[in-house]
């Protein structure tokens, strides 16, 4: 047998290819506990023994894996990590309670007065106070900021009865138990462990830190009547119009039609922004970052991808403006999405409560990312939940597009006036009602690149690229494929999108045509 310390501080048998921790290895092969002082425990390298009906941690209740500490007398069982780290016999922590508490060290169904939820092992107690908690609620900051609310919530044992939600996960809190509630917002509560959640809280004790309100900075400032610099352009000013001028034009940060909203033109440049995108905060909270976001108008430098970023929500690829924070960067549709969010499509509020993954009931692609309706269970994803309501599409150009949520009624066959292939009326799609046309949402929109303003310069994997309008009337023919494109965007250099085979993690496919 061979046995060496790898580069990683472990041992590793070269025979069986069997890597093994240096506090595992080294492990003692009997040891006393203190939470079973009766017996002394024996180390077993090969999980419970057949005949136990034990396979979890007596302390942290984990399952068992190779190696475990085992009573046979007892069927007493622990990992390795708690053998080495015995729980504290009594903890003093006046933050997490003003009397030092004492572990019970039994298997017991008990509620945590921090958290609210039941637990089933090992409490630690203070029976004069009829207070029991689990071991990690002790420590529990008492004050902190989540990203769901503009004010710092505070650490509270008792909330009151009423009928209390949770604003994260929007389920009921049990006002007999301990949660998070926000002073200036008496209606406001969290559960303990939805407000420290690692996608909610950033992870600091703001208790005895002054509060200080996130820095707000106007996007612009007033220069005149109708008039303002704004801080994406503050080498020019921009002047208010009202909707209906600059149809085609897109916005320089949702990269979107102007259409017939209002927005600022620049007077001495091409340079433009819809109203409300000029009013976006340069700094706020959003639901899928645990810190604020910073709004930017330059792109990241990517060594493989140079002009446009990828939206982390929505997987969209984009040239505008992102919001940006540590390892996220959402485009401004995205970036805008607040709770309760209200949809046109949808009668409810829908809520992003978990990063748990589901089917869109939309555009029915699994996603991680999904807002939920408390009321129905309807998911949508931030693709869908931002796509937009008005559109123009080449092949279709006498009249505005609109986006159908769908008709749940419908018995009869639609067909997609593009790719010529039937259509789902049970889900989004585009239509209009004087032409009596149907078309796909992703025939609509080259799937991937909805936010690319044309003209606009990109390279990928060391190829560059123009995003121009396709004006050809026939479909090219991949050359990778030999089928005819179902969507075509042309490109410099004679490149275009087939959407067979394209990867969801990467960049849409880009292929080299045969004319």
């Amino acid at each position: 047998m061979s046995i060496e310390i790898n580069d990683k501080g472990g041992y590793h048998c070269s025979n069986c290819d069997m890597y093994l921790h240096k506090e595992c290895a080294e492990s003692p092969s009997e040891i006393n506990h203190p939470s079973h002082t009766r017996h002394p425990l024996t180390l077993l390298t090969h999980g419970a023994p057949d005949d136990s009906h034990i396979n979890s941690c007596r302390l942290c209740g984990g399952k068992f894996r190779r190696l475990i500490y085992h009573c046979f007398q007892c069927e007493f069982s622990l990992d390795p990590a708690c053998a080495r780290n015995s729980p504290p016999l009594s903890v003093d922590h006046p933050k997490g309670h003003e009397h030092e508490l004492t572990l019970m060290p039994r298997l017991i169904l008990f509620t945590c007065n921090a958290c609210g939820m039941v637990g089933d092992r090992y409490p630690y107690v203070f029976p004069q106070c009829d207070f029991m908690i689990h071991k990690d609620c002790i420590y529990l900051p008492r004050v902190i900021n989540i990203n769901r609310h503009h004010h710092r919530v505070s650490r509270t044992y008792f909330l009151g009865l009423r009928n209390w939600v949770c604003e994260v996960c929007r389920l009921k809190i049990d006002g007999k138990y301990g949660a998070y509630s926000c002073w200036k917002c008496p209606q406001y509560a969290v559960h303990s462990r939805c407000a420290t959640r690692e996608d909610v809280w950033d992870g600091e004790e703001l208790e005895d830190e002054p509060e200080e309100e996130m820095e707000d900075v106007e996007p612009f400032k007033v220069v005149g009547e109708n008039l303002i610099n704004h801080f994406t352009h503050d080498e020019h000013n921009l002047e208010f119009k009202e909707g209906g001028g600059e149809e085609s034009m897109p916005c320089r940060a949702c990269v979107l039609p102007i259409f017939l909203d209002s927005f600022y033109s620049c007077v001495e440049c091409d340079f433009i922004l819809h109203e409300a995108c000029a009013n976006l905060p340069r700094k706020k909270r959003h639901v899928l970052h645990n810190t604020p976001l910073t709004l930017q108008t330059r792109i990241p430098h990517h060594k493989l991808c140079k002009g446009v970023f990828r939206c982390s929500a929505c997987k969209e690829f984009s040239s505008g403006f992102s919001y940006i924070g540590c390892g996220i960067q959402l485009d401004v549709r995205c970036g805008s999405i607040t709770e309760p969010f209200v949809h046109q499509g949808h009668p409810h509020p829908l809520f992003f409560t978990l990063p748990d993954p589901k089917t869109c009931g939309s555009c029915g692609i699994w996603q991680y990312k999904v807002l939920n309706c408390i009321e129905c269970d309807f998911p949508l994803c931030f693709g869908c939940a931002t796509l937009p309501y008005l559109v123009r599409n080449q092949k279709h150009d006498r009249h505005p597009l609109t986006l159908c949520f769908g008709e749940k009624a419908s018995t009869g066959q639609y067909w997609c006036d593009i790719c010529e292939t039937r259509l789902n009326p049970n889900k989004y799609f585009y239509t209009c009602e004087d032409c009596a046309t149907t078309l796909h949402v992703h025939c609509v929109h080259i799937e991937g690149l909805l936010h690319v303003k044309p003209g606009d310069k990109l390279s990928y994997f060391g190829y560059g690229f123009e995003m121009v309008l396709g004006n050809r009337i026939n479909r090219p023919r991949c050359e990778s494929c030999y089928e005819l494109c179902q969507n075509f965007e042309g490109f410099s250099e004679a490149v275009a999108r087939c959407e067979v085979d394209t990867d969801a993690e990467q960049m849409p496919r880009l292929v080299r045509l045969s004319f």
